[in-house]
């Protein structure tokens, strides 16, 4: 698992977390305590014929293909720089985990894509 985090030099409170290496391999609690979500940017590109799914979770820790996501983010086929903005911010007050999945985005997928995903995530 390949991730950093920084804090942006802005009088906000906001950090980047990059996922660089996003599977259906859980990455538990990347933040490292309870945040806001407030944007996700997706880098599909190394996956030319593949809608993949990104599978966030409101735990410490979870489990693809046994806990229900809390927010399932499409990434269609071939694309970079998918954007999703939540304006008002998505609380998770346990912690944010992730996975990337190619099987679907309900409780139950859990195949790995075919390459890996780069997930980039504006949190609080």
């Amino acid at each position: 698992m390949a991730i950093t985090s920084s804090k942006q030099n802005i009088p906000l409170t906001y950090h980047t977390t990059v996922q660089t290496d996003c599977d259906a391999t859980i990455a538990n609690n990347i933040t490292g305590t309870n945040s806001t979500l407030y944007a996700v940017e997706i880098d599909n590109d190394a996956n030319g014929s593949q809608v993949n799914y990104i599978k966030f979770y409101d735990a410490f820790a979870a489990t693809p293909g046994t806990d229900d996501p809390y927010l399932v983010l499409q990434a269609d086929a071939d694309e970079k720089n998918i954007t999703y903005h939540i304006p008002q911010g998505l609380t998770f007050t346990n912690g944010i985990c992730l996975a990337g999945v190619s099987d679907g985005g309900g409780t139950a997928g859990t195949t790995s894509p075919g390459s890996s995903i780069v997930v980039r995530l504006i949190h609080n």
